[in-house]
């Protein structure tokens, strides 16, 4: 069968997804912007389970555990708020909006996750859920000096935000994502999704 490259994500609504590409917009317009390889608002999600190489046949398996993960979980709402870049602003490689609001429902899933994949025999990630969205990746030729001028502009660009809110939206279910990759960068697809809804009695 077939293998996919896949994972599980949140989706953004329309309106986060403009506040966003409007901030991008902004960021583009620093110093050291050129050095970096910006992601397009329409492909951006909050990824809760990297899965990578997945047999076709084995996806309404994931799609069950899915469901166990998010079983008696509510629909909550995230903040997009933050400005930052991992590893840090020193050494910047991804330029990232931070997420606030209920960050605790989605770690909860995120954790659940994990442990129905790894009875799937899904490698578990080592890295701690951390959300964020990635706003754009720093080209790997880029010399220190170019790196110290992007970290430099991202920290100001913060200093600006602040703490003010990018945006909110609200997750009302969890996707099942292909990745597919093409000459002019990853398409993402889903395959399946599981609804959240309030806890029965």
């Amino acid at each position: 069968m077939p293998v996919l490259r896949a994972f599980i994500a949140i989706e953004l609504d329309g309106a986060s997804l403009r506040a966003l590409g409007a901030l991008q917009q902004r960021l583009k317009k620093t110093p050291g912007a050129q050095h970096v390889k910006w992601v397009a608002p329409e492909s951006m999600h909050l990824t809760l389970k990297f899965i990578g190489d997945l047999d076709s046949g084995r996806v309404a398996q994931v799609l069950d555990a899915m469901r166990h993960a998010c079983d008696g979980s509510a629909p909550f709402e995230l903040i997009l708020q933050g400005l930052g870049a991992f590893p840090n602003l020193n050494r910047p490689n991804v330029i990232w909006a931070g997420v606030s609001g209920q960050v605790a429902s989605a770690a909860r899933i995120a954790r659940r996750l994990e442990d129905e994949c790894v009875g799937l025999g899904i490698e578990r990630e080592t890295r701690p859920f951390s959300p964020h969205l990635t706003l754009g990746r720093v080209k790997r030729e880029v010399g220190p000096g170019e790196l110290a001028q992007v970290g430099d502009s991202i920290r100001r660009s913060a200093a600006g935000v602040g703490v003010g809110e990018i945006g909110r939206f609200g997750v009302r279910a969890v996707y099942l994502m292909r990745s597919d990759l093409k000459p002019t960068g990853a398409v993402y697809s889903s395959l399946g999704q599981v609804p959240l809804a309030e806890p029965t009695a």
